[in-house]
């Protein structure tokens, strides 16, 4: 499991695929596989906050009813922490990636490739 805290935001654009970007405004934001034929692999999980923060963050998979910690990080005075994972996590139907953050004032990007 590889853990990483980064405060620049250009790692994200070298991410290929498709994203999805969620308001973080509810501290959880969790992507759910909603396709039975296809399965999808995330590339790196990006979280802006408004402003300079300070506290933590956890990316999370749900699959049936285990939860896996696949990340965690604790950061100070920061606006962007990026997370990209050391080993391909694929997300079949119903498997969840969850992102959870103690500041709320932000967003988040999951940038996936297909499986």
């Amino acid at each position: 499991m590889r853990r990483l805290c980064v405060r620049d935001p250009w790692l994200a654009v070298l991410a290929g695929g498709f994203s999805k970007t969620l308001s973080l405004a509810p501290g959880t934001v969790t992507v759910t596989n909603t396709q039975a034929n296809s399965s999808w692999v995330p590339v790196s999980v990006l979280i802006r906050y408004a402003a300079p923060s300070s506290g933590s963050a956890e990316i999370w998979r749900i699959s049936e009813d285990f939860s896996f910690e696949l990340g965690s990080c604790t950061f100070s005075n920061v606006t962007t922490i990026v997370w990209v994972p050391s080993v391909a996590y694929s997300f079949g139907e119903g498997d969840a990636l969850r992102v959870m953050s103690s500041e709320t004032n932000g967003v988040v990007q999951i940038m996936r490739r297909g499986d």
